[in-house]
This record gives structure tokens, sequence and C-alpha cells, in this order.
């Protein structure tokens, strides 16, 4: 009995390691309304919207499929009448492929909120796969600029400071304390493992 207890606390200890907890980031659609800005040429050009970012947490394993539906489905949760429609989804190297079922209101839309979160989180590109057609997508291909609003200090220019995202997080990073005691979990159940199978051999 004691040798079945410690096979599944083994077991459940390497499950463990095997996921990490991970901070993401969402970028959807904004309308900026009001207030001082430095870089106003930017917003004027794109009709003063941008790109802004959410961050959430979740646990995740190793495969790409987990990650890509999440950040789909947390872009759904925002606006669930732009992504009302179904999907496939199909991964080639670091290029997450995206098949719709229907046809996409606003294609433009979703493309800078799908292309800015999948390749702000891990991914190189979205391929977009449509009536047998496809069109791959990266940064470059954005059509707004997708910035986070930083305070500027009031003794040095008194206005906000606008930077790119890239400038200023690691949109995918493992919460390391977590994942350390994961691994250490393991460890000790391998040991406790062997140590009941010696004391059962003598």
């Amino acid at each position: 009995m004691k040798i079945l207890l410690t096979l599944f606390m083994f077991m459940t200890g390497l499950c463990a390691t095997a996921t990490h907890e991970l901070t993401y980031y969402v970028y959807s659609e904004t309308e900026y309304i009001q207030g001082p800005w430095l870089r106003t040429d930017a917003l004027e050009a794109s009709g003063f919207k941008f790109l802004s970012a959410t961050s959430y947490e979740d646990l995740f394993g190793s495969g790409d499929d987990a990650l890509a539906g999440k950040l789909l489905s947390r872009l759904k949760e925002k606006k669930p009448d732009l992504y009302e429609w179904n999907y496939t989804l199909s991964f080639q190297g670091d290029t997450v492929i995206i098949t719709p079922q229907k046809t996409i209101q606003s294609f433009e839309t979703v493309m800078n909120e799908i292309t800015a979160t999948l390749t702000l989180n891990r991914f190189k590109a979205v391929t977009f796969q449509i009536n047998g057609q496809q069109k791959t997508y990266t940064l470059t291909d954005l059509t707004l600029p997708y910035f986070d609003l930083v305070s500027g200090q009031p003794e040095t220019s008194g206005e906000p400071e606008i930077v790119s995202a890239e400038q200023t997080q690691d949109p995918v990073k493992p919460q390391r304390n977590q994942r350390t005691w994961l691994i250490i979990s393991g460890v000790l159940n391998v040991i406790f493992l062997g140590v009941l199978i010696m004391r059962k051999k003598n």
C-alpha cells in the first residue's frame, strides 16, 4: 500500500513539474479619449486608437496549443461579439495557423489584436487561412501602435511617456519560485521512493 501511495505521489510530482505559471499579455484595440501625449503624430495617424495590454496569469504545460487557445479565449472574453466565430488551430514551427469557420467581421481589428497578442507572447507569426487562401502576419503588419502608458516623472517633463511594449515588459515569463518548488517536490518524491524500495529489499 505504501508503495502504491508513493508511486502516486511520484507521478503527481512529475506532472506538477511539467506545468508552470505564466504571466502573459492580451492586446485589444482601445480608443484614447483625453490626456497629454508625447508622440501625438503616431496617435493622430492611428485615429487615436492603440493596442492596450492587459496582463493575466495562468498555469500552462509545455505545449503551444494550450497557450494559443488561452490567448484567443481571453480576446473572446473581452469582445465576445467580435470573436463569435469558431476556428481550428494548427502550428508550423513558431507560426500559429488559424482557420476560421465563418467570415470574420472587422478583420483588420481582429488581425491587429490576434497578431499582437500571439507574437508578443512566444510566437513568431500568425497565418489566417480563409476561403482556401492564406496570409501571414507579424508585428510589422500591425496598422495600430501597441503602446503602454507610463506616468512620467513630474520633476522632469510633467507629461506621461509613451513607451513601446517591447521596451517595458517580457510578454511571457514563468513564475520561478513556484516552478522551483514544484521541481523540488518531484525530486523529493523520487528520493522517498528510492528509500522505501531499499528498505523493502532489506
